[in-house]
């Protein structure tokens, strides 16, 4: 049961749209092909990052005991990714980033320096997801590169969210949007999150006799 509460706190650290306070019911339709447009260039770039990283592994395992199951907190790790990649999905169809209505609102109460935060949001919301969509990939195939690519995701996602928290506590918001700023707890989990995870990811001997290389 502690594990249980333990991965619930830790997995409310997905990334939650803060621009989205002042606008959760819009009935508009209409799509906003200039963020659509962005999400694909982010998709490609993306796609052509991750098939360089995937090619990257250690070519000599020199470890007596490697490729070892998975087990303790590397199982509770996993299950902890997973559940994040299906709350970020969630979050993100939630947040309205698509919608021509989110964007002309976001004009309307905050002008273009609204807007751009807004699109901000966006590209770190689909770095969440395609983010934990590849540790996903590479922790079940065990992969060299997988320790070192969740410390380098974990730490971006980190420094990403703690700015753009701090952008939105130092702007003119809108009166409906000033909630935002009450999100602090959120960034308090992120930095415990971070901590907790990385640590473990650079001390643990069970990590490094886990994550094999070459891959299977």
């Amino acid at each position: 049961m502690r594990r249980i509460i333990t991965l619930f706190i830790l997995s409310s650290s997905f990334f939650i749209s803060f621009a989205k306070a002042g606008f959760q019911n819009f009935t508009g339709t209409d799509f906003n092909w200039f963020a659509i447009w962005l999400s694909f260039c982010f998709g490609l770039l993306f796609t052509i990052l991750f098939r360089f990283l995937n090619r990257h592994s250690k070519t000599i395992d020199l470890r007596s005991n490697a490729g070892q199951p998975f087990s303790g907190w590397i199982i509770f790790l996993g299950f902890n990714l997973i559940l994040r990649i299906i709350v970020q999905i969630y979050f993100f169809w939630d947040a309205n980033y698509y919608l021509e209505a989110t964007w002309l609102y976001l004009y309307e109460t905050g002008g273009t320096g609204l807007q751009a935060l807004f699109i901000f949001e966006l590209f770190l919301s689909l770095f969440a997801i395609t983010g934990t969509g590849a540790l996903i990939y590479w922790y079940w195939g065990k992969r060299d590169i997988f320790p070192a690519m969740f410390i380098y995701y974990v730490g971006f996602y980190l420094i990403a969210t703690m700015v753009l928290f701090i952008i939105y506590r130092n702007i003119n918001l809108p009166a409906d949007m000033i909630s935002i700023r009450r999100n602090g707890i959120f960034q308090i989990s992120r930095i415990i999150y971070a901590a907790t995870w990385i640590i473990y990811i650079l001390k643990s001997e069970q990590v490094k006799q886990t994550f094999v290389y070459p891959p299977n």
